[in-house]
């Protein structure tokens, strides 16, 4: 039984490389923002960001089931 629970213990969760693409999105949201008071050039990079990253992580979990 304590076999089962060192095995979990500190491996990341499926949602974690989300989590990290969705925070990249907002400071390059934060950057367009704070330079122009509006959104003009950060949606390529996030439009990039969520594609791949966030594609590919959820492919990853659901795709080979």
């Amino acid at each position: 039984m304590a076999d089962e629970f060192t095995k979990t213990r500190g491996a990341k969760k499926w949602w974690y490389q989300i989590a990290v693409m969705c925070m990249i999105c907002i400071f390059f949201v934060g950057i367009d923002v704070y330079q122009n008071h509006r959104i003009t050039w950060s949606v390529w990079p996030v439009v990039a960001v969520l594609f791949f990253g966030v594609g590919f992580t959820l492919l990853n979990r659901f795709g080979r089931e």
